[in-house]
């Protein structure tokens, strides 16, 4: 049924299309919250729905459309002029124009308080495109013309004593436009510009042009962008600029009636107030420096005598204050250093030098330490030594780590000379790589030269990486070398070397193994593998064939470990065999999402054409890029195989 509320008037020479496009209007009445008018050709209103009656106060009247602006009360925004009929939409959309959000002020009998409206309209052309009437859609805009005025106003009532202020201050609507300048703000930011010329400007040019003023330029104008997005209030922050001043600023958004109008910026030059407390800061880390810094400080009168000594003294040398002070540093001597050293030490203190050294100290306990020194002179007003100050840094830890460090260098070139085997075999394209997570790492690849012309391929895994994983891994390429150039037996070579290994590692160390022995001539490939990550064969269509799994236990474990061997035919050409370490498998991104095999046979398959050599490099990096800035979890090895 359609609703009683509704005033329809209908001529009965309406077009059939007309009439179905009314049909639909008076159905979506009753979901549309909006005030609907539609009207015929002549002006005669076929549809006035309740909310049109409600927010005019009026119903629909039999009238010309040059009554319209008298009957209704309608007004241009002045509130005083009448509205001309011929300009109200609805005429505008009989007419055949569409117009949108067209602002009339409603003042009559019914609503003798006034209320204001936005409008829009459009026509009602029939199949064939020909008018057949017009129609308008508008709603209540009272409050937000109201909320408009009251911000207005307020403008206007602060501008006097926004100008009169010492504070720079910027207000902008919230289209960014400029509301409000003063001339300090000008002044502050180099607008030569008076601020009655920047009203209605957009701000944003100008901040383009003041962000040079400041050290970080880029930085200066990101802070506007974040702080104009989060429409939070911002107090107090500091900018420093790149002439030395310091500004000081305030952001606020201005909210009228639960809406955002735009917002007031306040800058101040805070540069004095900043300097005084900087002062103020250092003097008050000077009052404490002695007291707080991690190095030994001694100040001992002119003859040597310790007057102070700090707590990092106490802390580093074991001696308390009350036991150090009234004595000399002899305390502290440790045998190491000879006459010569000490006399050096005093001539240049006494002659008004600072004196620098790296000096071996004694501690309360007898242990002996290492020390960067400084001793630096002090002189009274008449320019005589009164005292000396001495800073002394232990540097233990550094020496200790500058010797680990030499070690690992050693270790890290013997073990890249392992990484550096090569291998060539007719019919084959081979090649392998490496890229440890630490300066030495577990990861192991090597080529060996097997009887009966046959290549031996090892890939190896060792617990853990690092120095010690690194020493495993290089005394399991030992046992390996050895057993494997006089056997062709893959299960008794991983057997003989586990047997070796297992009195040597710790309890949990081991080392999973995968070893393969290429033969040319029968064209087959021979393998066992001691608790390693599978190897993946595949074919010239990318597609995986084999995989060369586990055959038995890590080495290391258990001294009686069994292991058995398998073989594949490896002769048709485009064949590409991959054999991994868990690492590349195991690469985690941010996310935590590992490299996976997935992306490793994708990857084989999609770059199969290239050379052993791009293939093997191209994996492991793209591996490594998988985990992104993140430094990896594991060492990163791999050996590719393809026929040729």
């Amino acid at each position: 049924m359609r609703s009683q509320s509704v005033a329809c008037v209908r001529n009965s020479g309406d077009s059939v299309a007309l009439q179905k496009k009314i049909d639909i209007l008076e159905t979506l009445l009753s979901v549309i919250p909006d005030a609907v008018i539609v009207a015929d050709l002549e002006g005669r209103f076929l549809l006035f729905n309740p909310a049109a009656e409600r927010i005019l106060g009026i119903g629909a009247e039999h009238l010309n459309p040059e009554d319209w602006t008298a009957a209704y009360g309608c007004y241009l925004p002045d509130k005083i002029t009448p509205f001309p009929p011929h300009q109200l939409p609805l005429f505008r959309a009989i007419q055949g124009e569409k117009v949108d959000d067209v602002l009339i002020y409603i003042k009559n009998e019914q609503k003798p308080s006034g209320v204001w409206i936005s409008v829009s309209g459009k026509p009602l052309l029939d199949e064939d495109g020909a008018i057949q009437g017009g129609m308008v859609i508008f709603r209540d805009a009272t409050k937000r013309k109201l909320a408009e005025e009251r911000f207005h106003s307020a403008s206007s009532c602060l501008a006097v004593l926004i100008e009169n202020q010492q504070s720079g201050i910027l207000i902008e609507n919230e289209a960014g436009r400029i509301v409000s300048i003063n001339q300090a703000f000008c002044d502050l930011f180099n607008i030569l510009l008076p601020p009655a010329e920047l009203i209605g400007t957009d701000c944003t040019e100008y901040a383009e042009q003041a962000k040079n003023l400041f050290l970080d330029p880029e930085a200066f104008v990101r802070q506007i962008q974040e702080i104009l997005h989060g429409k939070s209030i911002v107090m107090n922050e500091e900018l420093f600029l790149a002439d030395g001043r310091v500004f000081q600023r305030d952001y606020i958004p201005l909210i009228v009636d639960d809406k955002y109008r735009g917002h007031l910026w306040q800058y101040r030059d805070n540069t004095e107030r900043h300097r005084i407390q900087d002062r103020i800061k250092v003097y008050e880390r000077l009052c404490t420096a002695l007291e707080q810094t991690a190095d030994s400080v001694i100040i001992t009168d002119r003859q040597g005598v310790i007057e102070y000594v700090n707590p990092a003294f106490e802390m580093t040398t074991g001696f308390s204050r009350t036991e150090a002070l009234g004595r000399t540093p002899q305390i502290l001597k440790s045998g190491r250093h000879n006459k010569e050293f000490y006399r050096n030490l005093w001539a240049e203190v006494l002659a008004g030098r600072p004196f620098r050294c790296t000096i071996v100290n004694k501690r309360k306990t007898g242990e002996f330490y290492w020390a960067q020194q400084t001793i630096t002179p002090l002189k009274g007003d008449d320019g005589d030594i009164t005292h000396f100050v001495s800073v002394l840094k232990d540097i233990t830890d550094l020496i200790e780590k500058k010797d680990q460090e030499a070690k690992l260098l050693v270790a890290r070139e013997v073990q890249q000379r392992f990484y550096g085997v090569t291998a060539s075999v007719p019919g084959y394209d081979i090649a392998g790589t490496a890229f440890p997570a630490e300066e030495t790492g577990g990861d192991y690849f090597d080529f060996i030269n097997m009887p009966g012309d046959c290549l031996g391929i090892a890939i190896g895994d060792v617990c853990g990486h690092g120095v010690g994983a690194a020493l495993v891994m290089a005394e399991t390429r030992a046992y390996l070398r050895s057993f494997a150039s006089c056997s062709s037996d893959m299960a008794e070579i991983l057997s003989r070397v586990n047997q070796s290994l297992v009195p040597d590692l710790d309890n949990g160390q081991f080392v999973t193994l995968l070893l393969c022995c290429l033969d040319p001539h029968q064209r087959i490939l021979r393998f066992a593998s001691a608790g390693h990550v599978p190897g993946f064969l595949l074919n010239k269509s990318g597609e995986v064939d084999s995989t060369l799994g586990g055959t038995g236990p890590p080495l290391g474990l258990f001294p009686d470990s069994r292991f058995s061997s398998d073989k594949i035919s490896f002769s048709e050409p485009g064949q590409v065999l991959l054999l991994p370490t868990d690492g590349i498998m195991e690469s985690m991104d941010p996310d935590g999402t590992p490299f996976g095999i997935p992306r490793v046979v994708e990857y084989l398959g999609f770059h199969r054409r290239e050379t052993a050599r791009q293939i093997v490099e191209g994996l492991c990096i793209a591996a490594k890029g998988h985990a992104a800035s993140q430094s990896p979890l594991d060492d990163i090895t791999a050996v590719v195989i393809k026929v040729i």
